[in-house]
Parts: structure tokens; C-alpha cells; sequence
């Protein structure tokens, strides 16, 4: 695809830039300045040498946003997609990111919460309830941050106690009949300092889609979570010994989530791929095997087999049809101690401790059918505790700096399963083995342990230029215990479904010394220009699900290699705010992932590039009327990947057409592969463009009127790694408004809204069927109506 700019940019210039507000002051009209931490300094937005979103509370409060994922409708090369249960979310920025379904991956996006690395993505489905701020950083996050990030990070800081009561409550009902409550309060403890601020949330949504086999309702919405922030006060009086956080909070999901939409059920299957031990000819012949020892397997099988068809697939209605179980219960949350006081020579220190706990046990029919073929489950375990010291010097001087210590310590135990059913053993000529099916259990008990020390300094040559270097080394020790039984045993390796028994205990270490370089200079007061150099690295390990007995699964660290230009300026008199980022990421040994039908396998794909742009804008037109807009282009490509997963059209071409047929062509292991050399990489649209326009007026004596219309063009991307082109995105142009009314002092608000007005359709998610053959996925929202009641007391 080449440089093709959509017409949505070519009219508005990018995404919506959240955080910026009308000055409080008539005349002259200004921007608000924008405060950020992504330096773990406070600091002014504009001063901030890399590529940052910012989003604050009033944008969450006067957009709607209530959770991380609705963020990359905002936020220029960010894409957040589920899966078959939360504990597949992925988040990628740039293109890159990790599925959390293997346990043995690392994700390539960090998030933390209060300066808390969550270990896995699916840990950060909770609610954004009284939240500070948000921010997004784009490139490799190490000199500054605990826990070592490839691709960026995203924090989230939840709102301090502070010395006056407040609180609010909030309520929402939408057209899917999903109501949710929001609400917080801060409780001062008298004169003392010491403060505590509670947070709670609910939501409650009725099932979205009807299982027409059972006529039970599936993909509902279930989920609650309180959060407790105390602060101790060291401070007041004749105390000295700084201020002490205590953050305890907990979140638990319970929904009959997540049945995929079938796309199309016409495909081959999934299991038409070599088996590694081929036996005897006359066993071939009695397994229904071809002469290279693979099962032939097409959708049909099972249709003539059971004597009965599919429905027409149609992804976009309310009705499935599967016969398996579907659940999803989540809980996670944890202990947060965090000490924070300023030193006699003006330097401060932070000492930051968690332990965080989550737990997933989900269950899904694994062909999204009513045929019985297979059903799988995945219960999860993660502990993790983690160590911060972090000093940093007083701000303003010739050279400022900040220096730390980290220590990260997790368990993570997972157990797998894939059943084959009666008419799977039927298909594949198994029943002589597999009378009753078979069961295929996967169990990993996966240990990190992992050091790092980090620092960053600043020389600030005179008051316009500024030069900075960072420095990270990581050590990371990764140790998997395991097993792949199959009950009853079978002595052919036919992954997942069944094989010998096979037993695991690996242990694998690596070390990084990252490096950041980056030159500011300020033009003017208004005009910053910078260049960045960075460097992310992220740890090697091991695959989770079932593979051939002879291959351990292991995969290479990798390595990022970013470059970035930028400015930030204010110009049109501090009424227009642009910010723009030119980028180039190299990745050596990028851990790809990829779906084959049967399992998630990471596989080191050699180089991978990144670029492209980042920009920001917001205009205040007039008082009371501001335009935003943002761009996101990214250009993700694969240099150099000769081993891709082929497509399952490439595999039976190859192995059960003709022979030397174009396609894929078989690896070391007799498993097909495809060269993806030179092409783009899955779920990373080139472009992403998001534009509002709020008006805000005042209604009679009392009355505030905001309108703000949004509109976000998403152009087309692939669904999976292997470029499948049924599993294709198409162009999405979502339009949502929002109309909401308050009283002046905004001590209650009531707002009208609509998302995706045009009911686009598309999906948020695309895989193989397994084992059936065709195509699934999760479907994004429909258009979507809602009233939201919210009311402040201070």
C-alpha cells in the first residue's frame, strides 16, 4: 500500500488532542497548559521531548471514556483488540504489540497504574474510575520506567486523597441495555493531613447475541471493582518523614463472554498440516493419511458425518450456533505501597512496593460450532511482586537527573485444555483410538525473575538547549515447568490434539544495557524542536500451548531500535496547539506472534520496521468553540521473515494439491511456512485519523451547553499474522455525538450520546476456525445510543 492519505486527514490534520480546555481567562483566548509525568517530572507538555497522548480527567468526564481500550479511537497508532476471553487482550502501539493468550510472552505495551507494571494486559480491563490522568507514550520506555517496555507504555494515576471532602456519583444506560455506576469520595481525616478516597464501579449488560442451538443468551457484560487510596501525611506539623499511599484495590468479571461470530464457515481446516512421525503405509491407509502423513480434513466431513449443516453465516447478526460452554471470570487486584519525601537538599525519593494477584479461568467452544468437534478451556494464575527506589534532583538546574533500582519477581501457572469430541475422532479416522474423544491437557508454571538499575540526566547547556542521556541494564531469568498429556495416550504427535506424553523444566536468562539520547531545543518560547534515540529490549521464553514433542518452543529476546524528530508549539497567540513526531523503529528478532488454528506460537521473525508520523492539533477558534484533530500514519512492515505461518489455503496447496504448488513450502519441521518478507505486519492500520468539534454556549442564566461531534477513520488492516486475505478489515468511519447540559457550577451534568452513529461494521478481532475450517471473529460495537447522569458534591 502506498502513501495514500484518507480524506478525513486531508481535512482535519489527526487525532482529537483530549486534554486541552478554554482558559478560564475571556480575554485573551488561550489553551490551557497540559501537565504530564511521562518524565516522572511535572512537567508542561510542550516541554517534553518525546511522543506523548495526554489525556486528563475532564476529557474522560466530557467524552465518556470509561475504560483503556476506548483511548485508541483518540490516540494516533494505538489499536487495543480482545479475544476469546479478557485475558486476550492485546495493545499495540505502532503495530507492535503481544496477544496475552500465551502465558509465555512478555507484552510489548506496559501499563502501569500508580507507577505499577501490570504483568499481563488482560490485568488492565478495569475501569477508569477517578482518574487523574492518562498518558500514552509511544517508542521503547526504560531509563525512566521500572519495568522495561519495547514498544511504549501507558500510564494511568488514579486521583490523590487530598484535605477536602468531595464526591461524586454517576449513571448510564445505553440501548444494548448494559447499565453501568460509577462513583467516589474523599474523606479528609480532620486537621491531620491524613486523607482516604474510595472508588467503586458496577456494570451490568444483558446478553448482546443468542446461542440459537441452546437459546441461551451469550456476550454479556459483568464486572465490578473497588479501589482504597490512604494517604498518611508525614508532612504536617512537626512530622518530617514524608507521605505514605496505601492503595489496595480489586476487580472481578463474570460473563458468559466471548462466542466469536462466524464470518464464514466455507474453509478448510485447520489440521490439514504434517505430523513429524509418519508411520507405516498400511497404518496411513487405516488413518485416512496422504502419503506424507497428514490427515485430509475439510469442513464438510463434519456436515456429511452428522447428517446436518451450518446456518448461513451472517457475523453482523444477534444469533450463533455452538454447542459448547462459554465463560469468562476474571479477578485481579492487589497491595500498593508507595513512600514519597523531599530531602533536606531539595532532591526527592520515591520507594515504591506491590504485590499484584489475577487470575482468568475461561472456557469456549473451539470450532464456534454445533458439531461437538472440540472445546477448550485456560485457567490462569499470575503473582507478581515488584521493588522501585527512584531519587530524583531538584528540577531547573545545569544538570538534572533521576536514577533507580527495580526488582520484579512473578508465578505465573496456567492450565490448558483441548477436547476433541466424538465427531473430530469420526472425521480424522481416529475412532478406533479415540471412541469416547480425547483430552489434551497443557500445564506451565512460568517464573520471572528479573533486576534492572536505571538513570537519566539532562545537561541543560543554556536556557534554550538541552541534551539528555539515559542508560538501562536488565537482567531477566525466565524458568518454565511443564507437561502435554493426552488422556488416552497416543503415540502419533499430532499437536494440540494429541501425541506422546511430554514433559517439560527449562530455564533461559538474558541481559540488555538499553540506551536513550535525545537533544531539545527551543526555538522560541512557543516552538520546541527535539531528536530522540532509544532502545527497548524485551526477554526471550517459551510458547504455552501444545507443539511437536522435538521442539521446546523457545524464542530470542528483541531488540527495538527507535528514532524520532518532533515539535511542539503554540502558535495563532497560544490558540492553536501543534505537535507532530516523525518515527523509525528497527526490531531485530521480532517475536511474532501468530494462530495457526491449534495454537498461539511467538516465532523470531528476523527485522521488522516501523515508521511513520505522529500529530497533534487543537484550535480554539472562538470562545466556546475548539477543533482537534490527529494523525497517525504507520508504515509496519516486515524486512526480513522467511519463516511465516502460511495461510490454511497455502498449506493444502502445498501439501495436498500439486506437487511444487505456489505458496508456502515446507520448513525444517515439515511445517509450511510463507516469506513475509517485505510485507505488513497484522492488526496495524496505516492510517488512523480522529477530528472533533466542541461548541459550548450558555443557556439562560444557569444553563452550560457542550455539543461535541466526533468522527475517526480507521483505514484497512489484516486480522492475523498470516495475511489471510478473508481475514481483511475494511475502512471504518465511526461519527459519535455527544450533547450534554449542566448548571453552572457543573455540580450536576446530564448527557445525550451516540457512538458509531453510521453502525459500521467490522471487527475488533479475527482468527482460523480451529479445527473445522472458516473464519471467526469478534464484532466492534454497533451503533449505540445512551443517557449518562452524573452529579458532584463538594
Amino acid at each position: 500500500m502506498g502513501l495514500r492519505l484518507p480524506l478525513p486527514a486531508v481535512l482535519a490534520l489527526a487525532t482529537a488532542f483530549p486534554a486541552s480546555q478554554i482558559s478560564a481567562a475571556a480575554e485573551p483566548l488561550i489553551l490551557e497548559e497540559v501537565i504530564v509525568t511521562a518524565t516522572r517530572r511535572v512537567e508542561n507538555l510542550q516541554e517534553v521531548a518525546m511522543s506523548v497522548s495526554a489525556f486528563g480527567n475532564d476529557f474522560i468526564q466530557d467524552v465518556g471514556v470509561n475504560n483503556i481500550q476506548a483511548l485508541e479511537q483518540y490516540t494516533p497508532n494505538l489499536t487495543i483488540t480482545p479475544g476469546t476471553d479478557s485475558r486476550g487482550t492485546s495493545i499495540r502501539i505502532r503495530g507492535i504489540g503481544s496477544v496475552g493468550t500465551n502465558s509465555g510472552i512478555d507484552p510489548s505495551v506496559g501499563v502501569f497504574i500508580d507507577s505499577v507494571y501490570q504483568g499481563r494486559a488482560g490485568m488492565s480491563v478495569s475501569d477508569l474510575i477517578d482518574v487523574e490522568r492518562v498518558e500514552i507514550l509511544r517508542g521503547p520506555q526504560g531509563t525512566l520506567y521500572g519495568k522495561n517496555t519495547a514498544a511504549g507504555a501507558i500510564t494511568v494515576t488514579t486521583r490523590t486523597p487530598t484535605s477536602f471532602y468531595e464526591s461524586f456519583i454517576e449513571a448510564t444506560y445505553d440501548s444494548e441495555e448494559q447499565a453501568e455506576l460509577r462513583g467516589s469520595v474523599n474523606i479528609p481525616f480532620g486537621d491531620s493531613g491524613h486523607a482516604m478516597r474510595l472508588a467503586g464501579f458496577v456494570v451490568d449488560g444483558e446478553h448482546r447475541h443468542e446461542n440459537t442451538l441452546t437459546g441461551d443468551g451469550v456476550n454479556d457484560a459483568g464486572k465490578w471493582g473497588l479501589r482504597s487510596r490512604i494517604l498518611f501525611d508525614g508532612n504536617s506539623g512537626e512530622r518530617n518523614w514524608g507521605e505514605l499511599l496505601v492503595t489496595v484495590d480489586y476487580t472481578q468479571e463474570d460473563t458468559d463472554c466471548c462466542a466469536l461470530a462466524v464470518m464464514d464457515y466455507d474453509g478448510l481446516s485447520t489440521l490439514n498440516s504434517p505430523i513429524t512421525n509418519v508411520p507405516s503405509a498400511q497404518l496411513q491407509e487405516a488413518l485416512g493419511l496422504n502419503d506424507r502423513g497428514q490427515y485430509i480434513l475439510q469442513y464438510t466431513a463434519f456436515e456429511d458425518s452428522q447428517g446436518f449443516s451450518p446456518p448461513v453465516a451472517e457475523p453482523f447478526r444477534d444469533d450463533y450456533w455452538f454447542d459448547g460452554t462459554v465463560t469468562n471470570e476474571v479477578e485481579f487486584g492487589g497491595i500498593a505501597v508507595e513512600w514519597n519525601k523531599d530531602l533536606s537538599n531539595e532532591h526527592s525519593v520515591a520507594f515504591i512496593n506491590a504485590w499484584r494477584t489475577y487470575s482468568s479461568d475461561s472456557q469456549f467452544d473451539g470450532d464456534f460450532t454445533a458439531y461437538n468437534s472440540n472445546r477448550s478451556s485456560a485457567d490462569v494464575e499470575l503473582d507478581q511482586y515488584s521493588s522501585e527506589l527512584r531519587i530524583t534532583s531538584p528540577g531547573g538546574e545545569t544538570i538534572d537527573w533521576i536514577g533507580g533500582l527495580y526488582a520484579y519477581y512473578s508465578e505465573f501457572d496456567s492450565i490448558g485444555t483441548f477436547q476433541m469430541g466424538p465427531p473430530l475422532t469420526e472425521a480424522l479416522g481416529l475412532s478406533i483410538f479415540f471412541p469416547d474423544g480425547a483430552l489434551n491437557t497443557d500445564t506451565n508454571l512460568y517464573t520471572t525473575t528479573s533486576y534492572a538499575a536505571f538513570g537519566n540526566a539532562t545537561w541543560n547547556i543554556n536556557e534554550r538547549l538541552s541534551a539528555t542521556l539515559g542508560l538501562r541494564y536488565t537482567y531477566e531469568k525466565k524458568e518454565r515447568e511443564g507437561s502435554q498429556i493426552t488422556a488416552p495416550s497416543f503415540f502419533i504427535d499430532i499437536p494440540p490434539v494429541a501425541g506422546p506424553d511430554v514433559f517439560y523444566d527449562d530455564e533461559r536468562s538474558d541481559s540488555d544495557l538499553s540506551p536513550t539520547l535525545s537533544l531539545r531545543y527551543f526555538i522560541d518560547e512557543d516552538l520546541m524542536v527535539y531528536g530522540l534515540v532509544s532502545r527497548g529490549f524485551k526477554s526471550g521464553g517459551y510458547n504455552q500451548r501444545r507443539e511437536i514433542s522435538s521442539s521446546n518452543g523457545e524464542f530470542d529476546e528483541e531488540i527495538a531500535t527507535n528514532y524520532e524528530i518532533g515539535w511542539k508549539g503554540m502558535f495563532m497567540d497560544r490558540r492553536l496547539q501543534l505537535n507532530g513526531t516523525f518515527f523509525f523503529v528497527e526490531y531485530d528478532d521480532f517475536q511474532s506472534q501468530t494462530f495457526d488454528g491449534s495454537s498461539l506460537r511467538v516465532t523470531n521473525a528476523g527485522t521488522m520496521e516501523s515508521y511513520g508520523t505522529e500529530i497533534e492539533l487543537t484550535y480554539l477558534i472562538a470562545e466556546g468553540l475548539t477543533f482537534g484533530s490527529a494523525i497517525g500514519y504507520n508504515k509496519a512492515e516486515y524486512d526480513e521473515f522467511d519463516n511465516g505461518q502460511c495461510t490454511v489455503a497455502q498449506t493444502f496447496e502445498q501439501y495436498y494439491v500439486v506437487e511444487g504448488a505456489q505458496g508456502g513450502s515446507p520448513g525444517q519441521s515439515g511445517i509450511c511456512i510463507q516469506d513475509l518478507a517485505g510485507e505488513p505486519l497484522d492488526n496495524a492500520p496505516e492510517w488512523t485519523v480522529s477530528s472533533y468539534l466542541s461548541w459550548d454556549t450558555v443557556i439562560g442564566d444557569r444553563l452550560q451547553a457542550t455539543l461535541r461531534l466526533e468522527h475517526t477513520y480507521i483505514d484497512e488492516y489484516f486480522l492475523d499474522q498470516d495475511l489471510d486475505e478473508n481475514l481483511m478489515n475494511g475502512e471504518v468511519d465511526l461519527v459519535n455525538l455527544r450533547f450534554t447540559l449542566s448548571n453552572e457550577e457543573r455540580s450536576w451534568e446530564a448527557a445525550l450520546w451516540g457512538r458509531n452513529m453510521l453502525d459500521e461494521e467490522y471487527y475488533s478481532f479475527g482468527i482460523d476456525i480451529p479445527t473445522l475450517g472458516g473464519y471467526a471473529g469478534v464484532t466492534a460495537p454497533e451503533a449505540t445510543y445512551g443517557l449518562t447522569l452524573r452529579y458532584f458534591h463538594d
